[in-house]
């Protein structure tokens, strides 16, 4: 009987819990990362390359949008967060003319820079970028 309290306990927690959708960058059109043949580029910096601050609560990372590539190449895009030139690497996906939802979330504690830089097999190609993620509040 106590097993059964306990699994209330926890239900009534998972419930009372609210998940935010938070999208990176802000709005609907995706940034643009500039692949390197078979060595990952720069991590993304201002401009036209991902970088988002994350707010108050940690980020949860579930999918990762990518498209319209520049050829038929392989590409790889590697998400990370921390300060510009001192990134930390969380993990990176390939290329499926789709999104990639993740198994598990690659959470990105509050308050950090995120950002994303690529690699492909012929070097020099671009590939569009989304982040999709959920705050815990």
């Amino acid at each position: 009987m106590m097993w059964v309290r306990w699994l209330r306990k926890l239900w009534m927690l998972f419930m009372a819990t609210t998940r935010r959708l938070v999208l990176f960058p802000d709005g609907a059109v995706p940034v643009t990362v500039v692949g390197t043949a078979g060595a990952w580029g720069a991590w993304a910096g201002a401009g036209t390359q991902l970088v988002a601050t994350v707010g108050a609560r940690s980020v949860h990372i579930s999918q990762i949008d990518m498209s319209n590539p520049t050829a038929p190449a392989d590409y790889e895009v590697q998400i990370g967060y921390g300060l510009a030139a001192a990134e930390v690497w969380l993990g990176a996906v390939t290329m499926n003319l789709a999104s990639v939802t993740l198994p598990f979330p690659l959470i990105v504690p509050a308050g950090q820079r995120l950002a994303a830089r690529c690699r492909d097999s012929l070097g020099g190609n671009t590939v569009d970028v989304k982040v999709i993620a959920y705050t815990i509040e």
